[in-house]
């Protein structure tokens, strides 16, 4: 079922995003891949050169609208149309609220939500309601439970859960399905120099393979949420 299907990924060069990437490639889709990260981007270039995958490569701030607009705009030039986005951007900054910069909360919500929505508001646009849609966005399992070390992250999570629930019912009259994915901790670089046992952690690639299922479903089914997390015995 994804075979041919034309897939947006923020985030794509991330520990995640490049599973997914390397996923959906080896099953023929074609990609539509954005990322802030030029080193990381040009390594995962060269993986899907190796796979043979068509794909459309962007420098992408998700927080800057006219970028946005122009990933998914130039996206639908080349392949005349996107079947799905995947709003994989995001971050983490920890911290004492007593001491938290506004600089650091503006980032922490606009990379995860703002960006969520940009991304949101010019697929669904731009998409034909003659064709079947999806749109994944990224949520966590901070989103359900607080987490005293990164509560304005907790915050975003949960804003991208509830708009993530009023964007499903705006999208039905564009045949677009909305799902939100909240995963567990995985062992990427998304935690940067904060100390964290990895051994209790997901794979990047366990996050991916319930992206891919995701997007490999039936066009006639709707996943609204998923939730999931390590299984530490």
């Amino acid at each position: 079922m994804l075979e041919n299907k034309v897939i947006a990924i923020t985030g794509a060069s991330g520990g995640v995003g490049a599973e997914l990437c390397l996923k959906l490639a080896k099953k023929g889709a074609k990609l539509v891949i954005g990322s802030n990260d030029a080193v990381k981007m040009q390594i995962l270039k060269d993986q899907l050169k190796n796979l043979n995958c068509d794909f459309l490569d962007t420098i992408l701030d998700v927080t800057e609208e006219n970028q946005v607009k122009s990933f998914i705009e130039s996206a639908v030039k080349k392949y005349g149309k996107i079947d799905m986005l995947f709003n994989l951007a995001g971050l983490s900054i920890p911290g004492q609220i007593s001491e938290f910069d506004l600089d650091k909360y503006d980032t922490t919500m606009d990379v995860n939500l703002k960006g969520t929505f940009l991304c949101s508001k010019h697929f669904v646009a731009l998409h034909d309601a003659e064709e079947d849609g999806l749109i994944v966005n990224i949520g966590s399992m901070a989103a359900k439970r607080a987490n005293g070390n990164a509560p304005l992250y907790c915050v975003a999570k949960a804003s991208v859960n509830m708009f993530s629930k009023g964007l499903a019912i705006q999208c039905q009259a564009k045949n677009i399905r909305v799902t939100t994915v909240n995963p567990g901790g995985a062992d990427t670089d998304f935690w940067g120099t904060r100390q964290v046992d990895r051994s209790k952690l997901m794979k990047a690639e366990d996050i991916a393979d319930v992206l891919v299922f995701i997007g490999d479903n039936s066009d006639k089914v709707v996943i609204h949420e998923i939730d999931f997390e390590a299984f530490n015995k």
